[in-house]
């Protein structure tokens, strides 16, 4: 789905991604994910996002009680990678183990070939 509106730049905890249906060579930098996106007039677009309100808790990847925060799970995470809609990571624990885990990424759509919060 293509809308062509304007960005409102805030994360809704709740809502399901549907960038995936639209973008393609989706990759994730730490907290920036970046696509190549279909735009309405059927051009498309190279765009990237902040992953917003994710963080690392004792190896598990969740979300912030605030979906708006900056991430944080970049900071004790690594082989962080991006599948779908899907973050994915191996991430530090309390007791220094590591546990590979994973988070659906919420609320981002292409608009018009960017990437945007709902």
């Amino acid at each position: 789905m293509l809308v062509a509106t304007p960005n409102n730049a805030v994360a809704d905890s709740t809502s399901s991604s549907n960038y995936q249906n639209s973008c393609r060579n989706i990759r994730v930098d730490e907290t920036t994910l970046s696509a190549r996106c279909r735009q309405v007039n059927g051009g498309s677009n190279r765009t990237s996002i902040q992953i917003r309100g994710i963080e690392n808790r004792n190896g598990t990847l969740t979300y912030l009680s605030d979906a708006t925060d900056s991430s944080s799970y970049q900071n004790s995470c690594r082989n962080i990678r991006v599948s779908q809609t899907f973050l994915s990571a191996r991430c530090r624990r309390v007791n220094g183990g590591s546990n590979t885990t994973s988070i659906r990424i919420r609320g981002i759509e292409n608009r018009d070939g960017t990437l945007t919060y709902r």
